[in-house]
């Protein structure tokens, strides 16, 4: 029989801010389970529902904040007594720092788990009613979704599906601290499929993982349609981005290549959206190159509203200089107005950002006169191959990202594939 009950293992979502994505994804679960039950499992004591959730939908909060301080030894010390066998692995036995990692992880995952425990019965779920849990992280709330999954299942419940999605955080090893995420063998052995956001996540995933590739394979996250299309105006050159101003952005890169735009004798000016706590080094970046004149710092723009005013902006560009990414959902959302883009290469930033056809690549480790000059082509191209740019941006959202598209197929597909019935 199908699944009824769908258990959504969030970060905060729907409180505070953050996970914005998944407002676009909500609605389609909820229109194919009875019921949707979110457990925002990184919330903190204060924080508020800020987003609205369809009808069937109920949101439970489980966990409380990563220990700092002296709190650590104990949770560590505690997580080793819980650790399983097929979380140890030769890394961690040679080194106490990842062990701690993975402890710390494990006592964690039990915590939020036993928290959440306490609440199932309140939700009254029939006895030998069919379940699936998905995890929107392939980090601690896939380790407490098995947990979960166990404890529906000591209950009487049918849990038809286990999996995960993956991004970037919870995905990329290499870009780690100590080359390590924890219980990655765990829980690629034990889900029953996990899901990178990316064609280039899936191939790091499965290159480390190999024994599991056939467990591995991309789903895109997908965007609204925003309907009527930006008019994208090269006079001036307006480039606009659209970010929280953190390091890895390196958004304070900006003004140095815009000055040199405009030493080129190209007119361009720059947006940004978004804060952070960078921002006031770009803004010190902005008056050390000198173009305070052309350049807006906008600040906080509501999710709600980025597709408006990036299309009240007539925009020649979208740029993003970032030093990683997963697949971000900024470029389909400026991909879904026709805006061509150019970013750095990294992450599956490749899969939506075609070089030459609907904007270019810049390398990661980019110098100022090479953006300079991938920026420049883009300026220099004739009024019908701009306009066939700006065509080929919608043309990757429509065939790769289209909300409409990806997500009743990834219910379909992946949260009831394994439905006898259906």
């Amino acid at each position: 029989m199908s699944a009824e009950t769908l258990f959504l293992l969030t970060n905060v979502y729907p409180f505070s801010t953050g996970e914005e994505f998944i407002e676009n994804e909500i609605s389609y679960l909820a229109s194919r389970f009875s019921r949707v039950i979110i457990v925002a499992a990184q919330t903190r004591p204060g924080d508020t529902v800020t987003r609205s959730v369809p009808d069937n939908v109920e949101v439970l909060t489980a966990g409380r904040p990563r220990p700092s301080g002296v709190a650590v030894l104990p949770a560590v010390l505690h997580g080793l007594t819980q650790l399983p066998r097929a979380a140890l692995s030769r890394k961690s036995l040679r080194d106490p720092r990842i062990l701690a990692l993975d402890a710390l992880f494990e006592e964690r995952a039990r915590q939020m788990a036993d928290e959440l425990a306490g609440k199932i019965p309140g939700l009254r779920l029939p006895v030998h009613s069919h379940v699936v849990v998905y995890s929107f992280w392939f980090h601690i709330q896939a380790r407490v979704a098995l947990l979960l999954a166990s404890d529906l299942r000591a209950r009487g419940l049918e849990v038809d599906r286990i999996v995960s999605r993956a991004h970037r955080y919870d995905l990329y090893e290499s870009a780690t601290k100590y080359n390590h995420i924890p219980e990655r063998k765990l829980l690629l052995s034990s889900l029953d499929g996990v899901y990178p956001v990316s064609e280039q996540g899936t191939r790091e995933l499965q290159e480390r993982w190999p024994r599991f590739a056939d467990k591995i394979s991309t789903r895109h996250l997908g965007t609204t349609d925003p309907g009527e299309p930006a008019v994208c105006a090269r006079t001036p050159f307006h480039l606009v981005s659209c970010s929280h101003l953190v390091p890895v952005k390196r958004m304070d890169r900006m003004p140095a290549i815009l000055a040199g735009l405009r030493a080129r004798g190209i007119d361009a000016v720059w947006t940004h959206l978004g804060d952070g706590p960078e921002m006031a080094a770009v803004a010190a970046a902005v008056e050390a190159a000198g173009v305070q004149e052309w350049t807006d710092l906008r600040g906080y723009v509501p999710n709600t509203e980025v597709a408006r005013v990036e299309r009240d902006l007539r925009p020649s560009c979208f740029i993003n200089l970032s030093v990683s990414e997963g697949l971000p959902v900024s470029m389909m959302e400026v991909a879904a107005l026709g805006i061509p883009i150019m970013a750095t290469d990294v992450g599956g930033v490749a899969e939506i950002v075609h070089d030459g056809v609907n904007g270019g690549l810049i390398p990661a480790g980019f110098t100022d006169e090479q953006a300079v000059e991938a920026l420049a082509w883009l300026a220099g191209l004739d009024e019908d191959a701009f306009e066939e740019a700006c065509a080929a941006s919608r043309h990757v959202w429509e065939t790769g990202f289209d909300e409409s598209k990806v997500y009743p197929a990834f219910c379909t597909e992946v949260l009831v594939a394994a439905d006898p019935e259906d």
